[in-house]
């Protein structure tokens, strides 16, 4: 070989070379567009994920799109969103055959309290015939307050459900006295007593009630063809949750440039929120199986569907599994 050829691969083997070297290129940055329901503490791990960057390090351009209840599924079932918070509202659809899986469990129960405007109602019964207000019907909200109701032995169809949407009209309703009752976040509650209760504490749901709450879902058709986006998507919001389970404080700051609320107030909620979040993101067979047991029949659903039709966290448990392989952890 002349002198021309080795030169010619010593510049090929450099190339090489360099190229093993390179730092590995970030993935394309792809839109998420996500609903969410309100701006409480417990969606502290996607607020999380996109101030700590770990959206932006998968790739993903998070967009919050404000939607409750039907809102958010109507959305994903016309391919205006990809991911909603509201997973109990997707369960709701999926029974009665929306196209749809529960990709995410934050929680296994809500952290919800239902309050009474009146002090004259003292009891889930004097609440026949009368209105309670929530985000959006069908919501977890509203399914909540149905099982509590279905639990006291009263007929979860004997009041009006009156949806109000996000933010803070239900704690302005129930101020004003224009619903009877309301179902609030802890964070309004705490609100609701510095302003001073009228009224009582009627049902402490977090105690009461065990259900699919907060987490994540999305369309069967994201999951078979964008099954890489589905991961890099779950990896983000695992890490803005263990984030959000370790730096209280960090956390407070993050929630609270969302939700604009007294810090004592997102306080009381993030101190509920520790002790029910789910171990790993997911919630045990027996669990599911429950609670589309219940469902069901309240949403007129003619069915029940199994569990496996339903869930599917083969993403979240994969994902999950390397981040602990991979001996992750979240710094400040």
């Amino acid at each position: 070989m002349g002198l021309f050829g080795r030169l010619l691969g010593a510049i090929a083997l450099l190339g090489v070379f360099a190229s093993a070297c390179a730092p590995a290129q970030p993935p394309p940055v792809e839109k998420a567009r996500v609903t969410f329901a309100a701006k409480e503490v417990h969606y502290a791990p996607y607020f999380v994920a996109i101030e700590k960057g770990y959206y932006a390090q998968e790739g993903i351009d998070l967009e919050i799109i404000s939607a409750a209840g039907n809102a958010s599924v109507a959305a994903i079932l016309a391919g205006d969103a990809e991911f909603t918070t509201s997973p109990a509202s997707a369960l709701s659809a999926i029974l009665k055959d929306a196209p749809m899986k529960v990709i995410f469990s934050h929680m296994d129960r809500p952290n919800y309290e239902l309050w009474s405007s009146d002090p004259a109602i003292k009891t889930l019964g004097d609440l026949k015939g009368k209105s309670v207000a929530v985000i959006g019907r069908g919501d977890t909200m509203e399914i909540s307050a149905r099982l509590a109701l279905a639990k006291a032995g009263q007929d979860s169809d004997g009041v009006a459900y009156v949806a109000l949407g996000p933010g803070a009209a239900r704690l302005a309703a129930i101020q004003s006295g224009s619903v009877a009752a309301a179902v609030l976040s802890l964070a309004d509650v705490e609100q609701l007593k510095r302003a001073g209760a009228k009224g009582n504490m009627l049902v402490d749901v977090a105690k009461d009630v065990r259900m699919l709450f907060n987490g994540a879902a999305t369309s069967d058709k994201i999951l078979k063809e964008r099954p890489e986006f589905v991961a890099r998507f779950m990896r983000a919001t695992l890490k803005g949750r263990e984030y959000a389970r370790t730096f209280k404080n960090e956390t407070l700051d993050i929630v609270g440039k969302y939700n604009n609320k007294p810090r004592e107030a997102n306080e009381v909620e993030y101190d509920s929120l520790v002790a029910v979040m789910t171990t790993d993101g997911t919630l045990p067979v027996e669990a599911q199986e429950a609670d589309t047991r219940v469902r069901a029949p309240l949403i007129g659903a003619t069915t029940i569907r199994p569990a496996s039709e339903v869930y599917d966290y083969s993403v979240a448990r994969r994902v999950g599994e390397e981040i602990k392989k991979n001996g992750w952890q979240p710094t400040r």
